[in-house]
């Protein structure tokens, strides 16, 4: 696949990704993305090959970062090799702000072997995470897109490093009196 096509595909499926993720969610979607990566797995191992290993070591450096869309495609494509398929789904919008998540495969495989080109958006397929039934905010028959995020929020919100940036930012806030 060249360079061109993979970025055509992925702009395609975020046309897809914008228009089920309306057809599902209430909130207003934002075309300006940012995205955040997460391969399937974080660790090194034996099935990958030497290169495919040695992308681990930038995709983690970037786990929970948002990057952009022309940064997705120079960590995607390399040597005209793409992730065998690469999952998105919205993980919250703002007006002003949509971020996508992408989940996808570690292994870098040429055209042929990639998922998802009978859709015409390989290696991407756009989904829409519906949040179970607890984690559901509905407006009619629509859910609030960003149920994830508030998860991981409240998830953490108890973290040791949460609560250490809350104490930091307070004391730094709150003002002193030197006696």
């Amino acid at each position: 696949m060249d360079r061109q096509t993979f970025i055509d595909h992925f702009k395609l499926v975020l046309v897809h990704l914008h228009d089920w993720t309306s057809q599902n969610c209430f909130n207003e979607l934002s075309g300006n993305y940012e995205f955040i990566i997460e391969p399937r797995d974080r660790r090194a191992s034996d099935h990958l090959t030497a290169k495919e290993n040695s992308y681990l070591k930038k995709w983690n450096k970037l786990q929970g970062k948002q990057i952009s869309f022309n940064e997705v495609v120079d960590l995607f494509y390399q040597d005209n090799k793409t992730p065998k398929w690469v999952d998105g789904s919205i993980y919250y919008s703002t007006p002003n702000l949509t971020v996508v998540h992408l989940f996808f495969s570690r292994r870098f495989r040429d055209e042929s072997e990639i998922y998802y080109l009978e859709q015409g958006t390989g290696p991407f397929k756009a989904l829409v995470a519906i949040p179970p039934e607890s984690r559901r905010i509905m407006k009619g028959a629509k859910f609030d897109v960003n149920w994830k995020k508030y998860l991981d929020d409240e998830m953490n919100k108890g973290s040791f490093f949460s609560k250490l940036k809350r104490i930091l930012k307070m004391n730094l806030t709150t003002p002193t009196s030197i006696n």
